[in-house]
């Protein structure tokens, strides 16, 4: 008897180890591949909301720097400005789900916006890093810039 045929099982139960092993970490491989595609995908998303806003902001100069914001909540533009402060809101939290670095940059481009985010009410159904954000936000601002009465 050769050396083969005397330890067929051992060998045949060694290399279904083997293959297992192979299986769970190719299982593996797998799911962190779709999870660092997810990422990226997420990521550029973000990207894309973020420059559509800026794009917004250029052709809107009026909504993005308010010289007057509880006038302009008041005006007949008010609702058109309520989704300026939204898109940018939108673009806030695709950027901070994948980048929550990007907070400070949020907190500073929500700052001219004052009079609107300290007058609105809470909106509730925001994603966790949206509402960190405003909660921030409002804790730091609202307190001395209460809005509009």
């Amino acid at each position: 008897m050769s050396l083969f045929e005397r330890h067929a099982a051992a060998i045949g139960a060694v290399s279904a180890l083997i293959t297992a092993i192979v299986a769970v970490a190719a299982l593996i491989g797998v799911k962190v591949q779709l999870d660092a595609a997810d990422h990226v995908q997420r990521s550029q998303s973000a990207r894309e909301a973020y420059r559509a806003h800026l794009a917004l902001a250029a052709g809107m100069p009026a909504f993005a720097l308010p010289q007057n914001g509880c006038a302009l909540i008041a005006s007949e533009q008010g609702g058109a400005y309520a989704a300026f402060v939204d898109h940018l809101l939108y673009s806030a939290e695709q950027m901070l789900s994948v980048q929550p670095d990007w907070q400070a940059s949020f907190l500073d481009d929500l700052a001219v916006h004052s009079d609107y985010l300290c007058t609105a009410p809470d909106s509730g159904g925001d994603s966790d890093e949206l509402s960190d954000l405003l909660t921030r936000f409002r804790q730091s601002r609202c307190i001395q810039h209460p809005g509009c009465g």
